[in-house]
């Protein structure tokens, strides 16, 4: 339950911080600093998430929902680097975008189980690969 928040604040820090650069004049300091935090927030909920996976045993949807969430939240650390600080790297692109299908591919997995968090994951990769395109 803690790590579902923890997921959602996430989520909710990404979406807000891609705005906020979208709509302001962004300042790398302070782009450096909003990266550092959330790539700090990311890496700690990526160990609790980890370490709560191997305490429990799952089955295949909490599986599926472990995978879901943790390449959100890379794919969420991997586009705020390329927003934020490395917007004309190349190769950060392709890995991104690489990132970005793993991430759709995922999400229509959650889909097929009946499970309507996979649909947010759709639409969110291709809103992420719509920015990368015309930002």
């Amino acid at each position: 339950m803690i790590l579902e928040f923890y997921f959602r604040i996430l989520t909710v820090l990404f979406w807000s911080t891609l705005l906020l650069n979208w709509i302001f004049i962004p300042n790398t300091t302070i782009n450096h600093y909003i990266f550092n935090t959330y790539f700090v927030l990311s890496i700690i909920y990526i160990v609790l998430s980890i370490l709560d996976k191997i305490k429990r045993n799952s089955d295949k949807k909490e599986k599926v929902n472990f995978f879901y969430r943790f390449i959100s939240i890379i794919t969420f650390v991997i586009s705020m680097m390329y927003f934020l600080l490395y917007s004309n790297s190349i190769n950060l692109l392709l890995i991104k975008t690489i990132i970005n299908f793993m991430y759709f591919y995922i999400s229509c997995k959650k889909v097929n189980m009946k499970d309507e968090e996979g649909v947010v994951g759709i639409i969110g990769s291709i809103l992420i690969f719509v920015f990368s395109t015309y930002y």
